[in-house]
C-alpha cells in the first residue's frame, strides 16, 4: 500500500525539484530508490522496507507513482513506463542495471540519460521553515527516548538490551523509521581493543560503533548513535554515557570538555558561504597537528541531514579537499556537529550538536547537555 507525505511538506521539496530540473535542462526522470522516490513525489510504502527496493521498488516516472515496480536490472521495466517517458530531451536516472539502460536506449534513442545525483542535490536546500521544524522535531523527541535510557546503561546490561529497549521506545514516541542500526557500544579505553585499528584506520583515534551481546562493565563509556524517521525526514542523535553511579574522573570531564571546544569552533564557523573545507579547518584550529583528527576516521566532523540521514556538506570525511571545498553552507541547512576525542588509558566521548544555519550564524536546537556527562 502506497502512503503519501503531507502535502505541506511534499509541496517545497516539489518546487526545488522543479527548480532545479529546469537549471539543469532536465525533462523527465525516472526513479527506483525508495528515499529518492520520497523525497520527489511523497510516496512510501512499507511493503517496500518489507520485501526490499531492490526486488520490489516504487518506481517514480515524473509526477507518475507505480508499485510495486519490476527491478532495475529488469528490461522489462523500460516497457512499463515507456508511455510515460519523453521521446526526446533529457531524463535523469538513479539507478539502472545494463539491461534496463540499454532497452531505453533503444526504445527512446532521442532521449539522453543523466544521473539523477545533481537533481537530487540541488532539490534539498534551502529548507523551507516547515521541513525545518520537522526535522528539529524529529531530533528532539530522539534526545527525549535518549534520556529515558540514562538510568539504563548500568553495569551488567548488554548492549544489544539497551538498543532493543531504544526501539521500543522510540516507536512509542512516534519515530516511524529506524534509518540506521541504534548503537549503544562501548568505546575502547586501549588502542588494542579497537575492532578497526588496521589498514587505513592506523594512526586514528581508536573507535568503536558496533552493537553486540557484550555486557557494559563498571565504568564503560558507552556511545549512543541512532539515525531515526519522522514524516519523510530524519534524525541523527548521538551522546556518551557514562556505564557508572560514581561521578566522571576530572580526566573524563576534561575529555567532554576537550569535544565541546572542538564542536564549537566547528559551531562559529558554520555559515552561509562556509565550505566544508572551512568547518574541517575550524575543527583543527589550535589542535595539536601529533593527535588523530578529533573525529572518527572515515566519518564526519559536520554533516548535514534532511530527508537523507547524510548529506552534504560533509566536513572531514574522505573526500577529496577539491570535493569538500565545493560542498558550501546555506541558510536552512540542518548541521550535525560531531567531533570524537580519544585519550589512551581514560576512553572515548563523542556527541552531536544539532544546528540550524540562519542568515549569520549558526542557531543550536539541541536539547541535550552535550559536552558533559549525563546526569544521574
Amino acid at each position: 500500500m502506497i502512503e503519501l507525505d503531507q502535502p505541506e511538506l511534499l509541496a517545497p521539496r516539489k518546487r526545488r525539484v522543479t527548480q532545479a530540473a529546469e537549471m539543469l535542462g532536465i525533462d523527465s526522470w525516472l526513479l527506483t530508490t525508495s528515499q529518492a522516490v520520497r523525497t520527489v513525489t511523497g510516496a512510501w510504502s512499507d511493503d517496500v522496507d518489507l520485501f526490499g527496493e531492490w526486488s520490489s521498488p516504487i518506481v517514480a516516472v515524473g509526477n507518475t507513482v507505480l508499485s510495486p515496480g519490476r527491478p532495475p536490472s529488469d528490461a522489462r521495466l523500460i516497457d512499463e513506463v515507456i508511455d510515460l517517458l519523453p521521446v526526446q530531451g533529457t531524463i535523469a536516472v538513479d539507478r539502472l542495471g545494463p539491461l534496463a539502460l540499454e532497452r531505453l536506449a533503444l526504445l527512446r534513442p532521442g532521449l539522453a540519460v543523466q544521473d539523477a545525483a545533481m537533481l537530487l542535490g540541488a532539490a534539498k536546500v534551502p529548507r523551507d521553515q516547515i521541513e525545518i521544524a520537522v526535522l528539529v522535531e524529529a531530533h528532539r523527541r530522539t534526545e527525549a527516548v535518549l534520556l529515558s535510557m540514562v538510568d539504563l546503561v548500568v553495569p551488567g546490561v548488554s548492549e544489544r538490551d539497551l538498543t532493543s529497549e531504544f526501539t521500543v521506545r522510540a516507536a512509542e514516541s512516534g519515530l516511524d523509521r529506524m534509518h540506521l542500526d541504534t548503537v549503544f557500544s562501548v568505546l575502547p579505553k586501549d588502542e588494542a581493543h579497537a575492532p578497526w585499528a588496521r589498514g587505513s584506520w592506523v594512526g586514528r583515534s581508536p573507535y568503536r560503533e558496533l552493537t553486540t551481546d557484550r555486557v557494559l562493565a563498571e565504568g564503560d563509556h558507552v556511545a549512543f548513535d541512532a539515525g531515526v524517521g519522522y514524516k519523510g525526514y530524519t534524525a541523527d542523535v548521538g551522546w556518551t554515557l557514562l556505564a557508572s553511579a560514581d561521578a566522571p574522573s576530572p580526566a573524563e570531564v576534561a575529555l567532554a570538555s576537550a569535544w565541546d571546544e572542538v564542536a564549537r569552533r566547528v559551531i562559529e564557523a558554520a555559515k552561509p558561504g562556509v565550505s566544508a573545507s572551512e568547518l574541517r579547518a575550524a575543527a583543527l584550529d589550535g589542535w595539536d597537528p601529533s593527535r588523530p583528527p578529533p573525529w572518527p576516521y572515515p566519518l564526519y566532523v559536520a554533516h548535514g541531514v534532511g530527508t537523507e540521514l547524510a548529506e552534504p556538506p560533509f566536513a572531514g570525511a574522505d573526500f577529496a579537499p577539491e570535493a569538500e571545498a565545493a560542498m558550501v553552507l546555506v541558510e536552512g541547512n540542518v548541521l550535525m556537529i560531531e567531533p570524537y576525542i580519544w585519550e589512551a588509558g581514560v576512553g572515548g566521548y563523542r556527541a552531536e550538536y544539532c544546528g540550524v544555519v540562519g542568515a549569520t550564524r549558526t542557531e543550536i536546537v539541541s536539547s541535550l547537555p552535550y559536552g558533559r556527562w549525563p546526569d544521574r
